[in-house]
């Protein structure tokens, strides 16, 4: 019996759950570990499903980018939401830490390599409103830490914005050329840089 086809909507949310798995095997694994059938063994499904949702290897790639691309935007709107709660530096680090460990990150290399897939990315990054989104989001946050009270006052937060994303999208960009914090080097960074923002306690102030 020939299994039934699957409708448009069904096709896009099994794509959708794939770009997840898939997503899963570059964060674990690294880039090179993403094939079809990695794919495949991931998501506990026939080898040939992948092929019948995805042309390549490379439109899987597309869709993974792309993907990223709006979840990466969204997490600097969750940045802004998230004035107010947690600790400045454990927000700080949340945002360093998701950007470092996108799968997009990973790929890109492979994607730079690829003039095709290169230009199809590159286009999806522009329709995301990433680039702008990254100058603003940091500003956008600090402000919103100063409305709550946990940067002080005479904080300059377009500047302190700009150190804050020069030095994240250093690391983003630098790769292995320019050593990487550890994750507690990181955090501990951060957070010295929100003790630093912060106002001044009761005992702090001048008398």
């Amino acid at each position: 019996m020939v299994p039934p086809k699957r409708s448009p909507e069904e096709a896009r949310q099994r794509r959708a759950e794939l770009v997840v798995h898939a997503r899963r095997i570059v964060e674990r694994d690294g880039a090179a570990a993403l094939t079809m059938r990695a794919l495949a063994a991931e998501a506990g499904c026939a080898v040939g499903l992948p092929y019948k949702l995805f042309t390549d290897r490379r439109d899987l790639v597309n869709e993974l980018m792309r993907d990223e691309f709006r979840r990466v935007r969204g997490a600097f709107d969750e940045l802004i939401e998230r004035a107010g709660t947690g600790t400045v530096g454990g927000n700080l680090t949340w945002f360093a830490e998701l950007l470092l460990d996108s799968p997009a990150l990973a790929l890109g290399h492979e994607v730079d390599e690829d003039h095709e897939l290169g230009e199809r990315s590159q286009a999806e990054f522009q329709e995301s409103g990433l680039a702008a989104a990254f100058d603003t989001a940091m500003t956008r946050y600090l402000a919103a830490e100063k409305r709550a009270g946990r940067v002080a006052p005479e904080v300059d937060e377009e500047a302190f914005g700009f150190v804050i994303v020069g030095a994240i999208h250093n690391l983003l960009v630098s790769g292995d050329v320019y050593p990487r914090p550890t994750r507690p080097q990181l955090r501990r960074l951060l957070t010295a840089v929100a003790d630093r923002l912060a106002p001044p306690t009761t005992e702090e102030q001048p008398r």
